[in-house]
């Protein structure tokens, strides 16, 4: 078990062996941060209404949102409605994709701050392992200074030491940016704002995925 110290910052790199710390912080109400091939994000412990207070009175959001839940495909059904389009999506899992679902009444209101949608992600195979070995929902958000995200752990650590009592060294972020973003709710799966997944990439994939007309320019 993890001791927590609301001073101190317990650093550890990213692999398999830092599950269990990771579990241990969570299981305790705290907050991780953690480096993943997009951004470095905050993570708490979705089953704790007071943990996901927690993370949105850090992240003093400047207008309302839900927050992010880490999900993989067997898992995804526990938080969210999945139709067609995103259980194909999920087929693709790790991959940096953001889908857009609707997520289940039963969702903590913190998590959904009264909107009916969510968001998930799998963004690597770190998360893919981490989600399979926790017993709880992963609820998240980004991780910003200045309002741009984090990608590096020498920015985590410089920024975030000593107001987290973990921070998962990632390095840096292998694509350093937030991940393509899909909307499944919509009749056809829409990629809302370009990412490291491109439509290109995609189509061949999800023939049926499409672009509005405000990312056709």
């Amino acid at each position: 078990m993890v001791t927590l110290d609301k001073t101190a910052t317990k650093i550890i790199k990213l692999n398999s062996g830092a599950i269990p710390a990771i579990q241990s912080v969570l299981e305790q109400e705290a907050m991780v941060l953690l480096g993943l091939a997009t951004t470095y994000v905050l993570v708490v412990n979705g089953a704790s209404p007071r943990a996901v207070a927690q993370l949105r009175a850090f992240k003093q959001f400047d207008k309302d949102q839900p927050l992010g839940i880490l999900t993989r495909g067997d898992r995804a059904m526990d938080v969210a409605k999945i139709p067609p389009a995103a259980k194909k999506l999920m087929g693709l899992f790790p991959l940096p994709i953001t889908l857009i679902v609707e997520a289940l009444p039963k969702l903590d209101p913190g998590i959904t701050q009264g909107f009916r949608n969510i968001f998930i992600a799998c963004p690597d195979a770190f998360v893919f392992d981490l989600v399979g070995a926790m017993p709880f929902p992963l609820v998240c958000a980004t991780a910003k200074v200045g309002g741009e995200p984090v990608t590096s752990f020498e920015a985590a650590s410089r920024y975030f030491e000593g107001q987290v009592p973990l921070i998962g060294d990632g390095g840096r972020c292998r694509y350093a940016r937030r991940g393509t973003l899909i909307d499944c709710t919509l009749p056809l799966p829409t990629i809302m704002n370009f990412g490291p997944i491109s439509f290109d990439d995609l189509r061949p994939l999800i023939p049926e995925i499409i672009l509005p007309s405000h990312l056709m320019k």
